[in-house]
């Protein structure tokens, strides 16, 4: 079961593996992570008009974790090459 609430600048998903909260600012994303793997802040690029990052990895809290040293630089969706 994956519970997701989602406005323009503020995300909270939450999943089995526990839980993200997000804010957006103009250039920059802040990510509060509370999971099994890690509990933590994590700041990334802000990707409008592009997808987000929780979105490109199908808001799945573990994929946006192993992913995040290609994640937190990208700018384009196209500079993605995520690991299944």
């Amino acid at each position: 079961m994956r519970i997701l609430n989602e406005r323009t600048m503020f995300k909270i998903l939450i999943d089995g593996q526990g839980m993200l909260l997000s804010a957006t600012t103009k250039s920059r994303a802040y990510f509060l992570f509370f999971s099994s793997s890690f509990v933590g802040l994590r700041v990334g690029p802000t990707t409008d008009p592009f997808p987000g990052i929780v979105e490109i990895c199908g808001y799945d809290i573990r994929r946006i974790i192993s992913n995040w040293e290609r994640l937190y630089r990208v700018k384009a969706i196209g500079q993605l090459p995520l690991k299944p």
